[in-house]
Formats: structure tokens, C-alpha cells, sequence
């Protein structure tokens, strides 16, 4: 669980993205957290601190060719993210080019160097957001680690819940449904983190 977590509920109505007029597409105050809901272009930093959209991230034709999107929350410190790091290591660079498979940290405090060095040391290679005010938290509701939403190209959550529950890779599953045109045997399961 995030360490700040109560804090981001405690100022969440503060943090949730609605910041900006109707117009703009790039923020909104509507949380987004069930199948089914159209997913606003956030903004987020890179692990490198330059900034990006959901938008960017879908269109990247050299590591998004299909325009699926996801992202699992992820911090360097907690013991569950520790069960799931190999397996979203893997699955970021079996997808690569293919479709953009990330960690998504939103701790309070964070540092990209601590950071790097957990991936260093882990040997992992997935790509890293850094969301350190918790705005994507906020929006997606998630309240654990390991959160894991996949949003198909039009920017709609097709999956949101568990990266994986034991054996069963409800992420993958999710991701191989999207690109093959169907729907995820699983739209929606309880968070575990």
C-alpha cells in the first residue's frame, strides 16, 4: 500500500486532475476506475523527469504500435510490488514495440535515483512513470500497489484490478484479449497489494 495513501485520500478532491476547462482534454476531475471509462490524456513524467501524455504514450509508433496502454502501479519500496517486478519486467519486454507496458510509481517522495537503482539492482526493464503527487492514483482510484489498468486505443479501460492472482496472468490475459478484438475474461477484480 502506498505510504501516503492517506494523505492522497485526504487531499485527493485537491489533487484529482480537474483543473482545467471542459475544452481541454488533457485533465479532468472524473475519476476513471471502471471498464468501460474513457481515460483522460493525463500528463505524467518519465522516470528521466520529461513530461508525457497518455496521448503521446498511445501513439509512440516505435514502442505502442497498437495503442494498448498499461500501467501498474509500482513503487521501489513495498513487499507485494517485489512479487510482481520479474513478471512486469517480462511482460513490458515480451509486448515491447507492441504495446507500452509500465511501472507506475505515485509515492510521495519518491526519487528517480532510488529508483533506478531498485531496476539496477533487480535488473528490471520495464519503463517507469513517476506520478509523485498521486493525481493518477486519484483518478484511477487505486488504493494498492500493483493496480493494474489496460486501456485499449481509444483511451477506455478495458481492464482494472490485479496484475496477476497466483497463477493466472489477469494482465496478460487482458492484454492478449484487447489486441485480438474481444473482451478480457476478467473486466474487473477486488485490488490486491
Amino acid at each position: 500500500m502506498f505510504r501516503t495513501l492517506s494523505t492522497f485520500l485526504a487531499i485527493g478532491s485537491l489533487l484529482l486532475l480537474g483543473v482545467s476547462s471542459p475544452a481541454d482534454d488533457t485533465q479532468t476531475n472524473k475519476t476513471a476506475h471502471h471498464s468501460g471509462d474513457k481515460v483522460p490524456n493525463f500528463k505524467v513524467k518519465t522516470l528521466d523527469g520529461r513530461k508525457t501524455t497518455l496521448r503521446a504514450i498511445q501513439s509512440d509508433e516505435d514502442s505502442n504500435s497498437s495503442g494498448v496502454t498499461v500501467l501498474t502501479f509500482w513503487c521501489s519500496f513495498c513487499g507485494s510490488c517485489r512479487m510482481v517486478d520479474q513478471p512486469l519486467s517480462d511482460l513490458s519486454q515480451k509486448y515491447k514495440g507492441k504495446v507500452a507496458v509500465l511501472a507506475l510509481d505515485s509515492s510521495a517522495g519518491e526519487e528517480a535515483r532510488t529508483i533506478s537503482k531498485v531496476l539496477e539492482e533487480k535488473s528490471l526493464e520495464m519503463p517507469v512513470l513517476v506520478d509523485a503527487t498521486g493525481k493518477l492514483a486519484d483518478l484511477f482510484g487505486a488504493k494498492m500497489t500493483t493496480t493494474t489498468i489496460v486501456i485499449d486505443s481509444n483511451s477506455i479501460i478495458r481492464y482494472w484490478g490485479q496484475f496477476k492472482h497466483g497463477d493466472h496472468a489477469l494482465a496478460e490475459q487482458a492484454i492478449e484479449a484487447v489486441l485480438a478484438g474481444k473482451a478480457p475474461p476478467h473486466d474487473h477484480t477486488k485490488e490486491r497489494g
